[in-house]
């Protein structure tokens, strides 16, 4: 009969997404651990093509890498929440005891080999490999709030130890929980640099205490055709990854018609996170909205939509042709839907979410890259059109400025990025200098 499991989360992981419930406690149970077939036992989804390609690159240079004693338990590796063919770490067991964690980081088109004696790894590993009591295993993936141009994976498990292992079930008598973890940390908008350790105050990725060995050679090259690194990690990266995506491509090059922003309603799509585009519905113009409707759900990737040029819309009192002048540029209710999706998310992975903007003035999107702390909604009201109707009409600058401005200023906003898409498929940065003029950088 199975015996019943209680779970403790502490405050650190309420936002935590269970991937997996349990194992049993007979995981443990490799025939040939030294074998080259890869059959998962971890507790995680893991990047199953990255960890066959290494283990390729591995028996095939095995002579040359292997300096330590042990048998690497490929089967127990783990990518750490990531999926991008670009780490994993794997334990090393000598005479049935974990004595050495093998880290293989990818940059570029090069995998590096190194042993490392993490004490807080091979605890890890000793305890996921060897425990026999049942686990259950977490990973979260967020912004470090410390250094936003680091982004941080945690997994780990609980195990409950009885204090009197005698004992055949853990509630029948004292005992306690014991968690383990390990954390990745990758920069973002730079040179991919990955590390594993605890996040220092300015964005450090110091690896913790222990030692490294490099496991032979400078480096050996990745199999052809590696999914590139900067497609999952930067903003850059999944910008152009998404501009494309031919689906994603031809929605653009639909709205982006005079035919569609000279008309007097806005038109859009929603993406859900399966890559399934839907026709956002109409309402009917005021003085402060063109009307869009957009309903989020915890499947709601990102939107596309239009701003419209200036239109005739009706008379005033004198009979005189009133125009009606959209601003041409992100709306505090087009950050509330952002924010509102990431509200959603549950697993802190923020990544994929976006709103894009298309219009005469130019193609804008704008991502979110906070924390769960920093989500705030409650723009999306007519006060706030007001007043960023009013910001925009009085305030000096461009409308890049001026939403850039009232973002920060006004808002209270720092974790919403601004990025254009050029005609030429440029796809830059924009950001506010310390005069608070917008600079702009070209995504590499």
């Amino acid at each position: 009969m199975r015996k019943k499991i209680y779970l403790w989360l502490s405050s650190m992981i309420v936002l935590s997404f269970i991937l997996h419930s349990c194992i049993r406690d007979e995981v443990f149970s490799s025939v040939d651990p030294a074998s080259k077939e890869y059959t998962s036992k971890s507790l995680w989804k893991e990047d199953e093509t990255y960890i066959k390609n290494v283990m390729k690159v591995y028996f095939e240079n095995e002579g040359k890498i292997k300096k330590i004693n042990g048998t690497i338990y490929w089967d127990y590796a783990i990518t750490v929440g990531t999926y991008n063919e670009s780490f994993l770490m794997v334990p090393v067991v000598d005479n049935g005891r974990v004595t050495s964690v093998l880290q293989v980081p990818r940059k570029k088109d090069t995998i590096y080999f190194y042993f490392t004696d993490f004490s807080n790894h091979i605890a890890f590993f000793q305890t996921l490999l060897f425990s026999k009591y049942e686990k259950r295993a977490y990973t979260n993936d967020r912004a470090n709030p410390a250094a936003r141009d680091v982004i941080c994976t945690t997994s780990w498990y609980s195990v409950w130890m009885p204090d009197n292992e005698q004992l055949p079930y853990p509630e029948t008598g004292p005992g306690h929980w014991e968690t383990y973890s390990v954390i990745k940390c990758e920069q973002r908008d730079q040179e991919p640099d990955t590390c594993i350790g605890v996040v220092g105050p300015n964005g450090e990725c110091p690896g913790g205490g222990g030692s490294t060995s490099p496991g032979g050679g400078g480096g050996y090259p990745y199999p052809e055709d590696p999914k590139p690194i900067q497609e999952t990690r930067t903003p850059c990266g999944k910008l152009k990854t998404q501009y494309a995506n031919p689906n994603f491509k031809a929605k653009i090059e639909e709205l982006d018609k005079s035919s569609i922003l000279n008309q007097k309603k806005e038109t859009g799509y929603s993406e859900s996170k399966g890559g399934v585009f839907t026709a956002l519905s109409q309402a009917a113009s005021t003085d402060s909205s063109d009307g869009m409707k957009i309903i989020v759900s915890a499947d709601t990737k990102g939107y596309i939509h239009t701003h419209q040029n200036d239109y005739e819309n009706g008379t005033d009192d004198d009979g005189n042709i009133k125009i009606r002048q959209p601003i041409r540029m992100f709306s505090p209710a087009d950050v509330n839907t952002l924010m509102t999706m990431a509200g959603y998310v549950t697993d802190g992975n923020y990544r994929d979410l976006y709103a894009t903007m298309i219009s005469s003035y130019g193609n804008y999107t704008i991502i979110f890259t906070g924390v769960a702390s920093d989500i705030k909604t409650g723009f999306d009201t007519q006060t706030w059109r007001d007043n960023y109707k009013a910001f925009v009409e009085n305030e000096k600058g461009s409308l890049e400025t001026k939403f850039l401005r009232f973002l920060k200023e006004k808002m209270n906003i720092q974790s919403v990025e601004l990025y254009k898409i050029k005609s030429n498929g440029t796809i830059q940065k924009k950001t506010l200098n310390s005069n608070n003029k917008v600079e702009s950088n070209d995504c590499p």
